[in-house]
């Protein structure tokens, strides 16, 4: 089994963009608006289906990052400009999100 991935480095280079550098070397950048399309929270993943409830022409494209906290030693809680900060981003999820 492969021990789940962890961040050596998380920053924000401007207000669009959270970059992570990986322990194992990877560094991935990742959009404040595919972030917050991606995010895994009730209010924009039915619990039941896994069905996507947050729409893509709903997400502005200049959105932005207001807030980047530690959850734990497992993720992420990100805050957006539009007010959404309720998803958890777990390591396994950020990684698995690409970038």
């Amino acid at each position: 089994m492969q021990p789940p991935p962890q961040p050596r480095a998380i920053d924000q280079p401007d207000a669009r963009t959270l970059r992570i550098e990986w322990r194992d070397g990877a560094v991935r950048e990742y959009a404040a608006r595919q972030l917050r399309l991606a995010c895994p929270c009730a209010h924009c993943v039915e619990e039941w289906t896994g069905r996507k409830l947050v729409r893509e022409e709903a997400v502005a494209a200049a959105l932005t990052l207001m807030k980047v906290d530690l959850v734990g030693r497992y993720g992420l809680n990100l805050v957006w400009s539009d007010g959404h900060g309720t998803g958890i981003f777990t390591w396994e999820y950020l990684r698995g999100l690409g970038g």
